[in-house]
């Protein structure tokens, strides 16, 4: 059964930048995404904060990179009138919150992902940390290297 994910934007910014506190689960997610039966959803808003964020770390380049390289992992979900008036009337504790839960919502995903743990609480779609996630769907090998 193929799962549905939406990603915050945390989540895309934890697999950015590797001195984030979730870099390591961000990244094995990311990989899950790439060779695994799951599809990923990202909204559009959440590319665009990405960008800003990446080119204040980065530069230019290496924003629109990443940028594109997610656009080919993801599915770009719009934000319309409608789903911003979802968000300003939901009670997530921030508009942008409210803006992926319409999201999430509207698709429906299976799960969002997304390092904030006070968001999402009252949607009918369940919340997990990409380590969350990870730990409950990705097999995990040991490798044993030689001495």
């Amino acid at each position: 059964m193929t799962r549905r994910l939406l990603i915050d934007t945390n989540v895309l910014l934890d697999a950015a930048m590797d001195e984030r506190p979730g870099w390591t689960a961000a990244t094995l997610l990311i990989d899950e995404l790439a060779y695994e039966d799951v599809v990923g959803y990202v909204s559009a808003l959440s590319l665009k904060d990405v960008y800003y964020v990446l080119t204040k770390y980065a530069d230019e380049c290496a924003a629109r990179s990443f940028i594109l390289a997610a656009m080919e992992l993801l599915i770009v979900t719009g934000v319309d009138g409608a789903l911003c008036r979802l968000a300003a009337l939901s009670d997530e504790p921030d508009f942008e919150d409210g803006i992926i839960r319409a999201c999430a919502e509207s698709l429906p995903v299976d799960f969002i992902i997304s390092r904030d743990e006070k968001a999402f609480a009252r949607s009918p779609i369940r919340r997990l940390s990409a380590q969350e996630y990870v730990d409950l769907f990705c097999a995990t090998e040991e490798v044993d290297f030689p001495d």
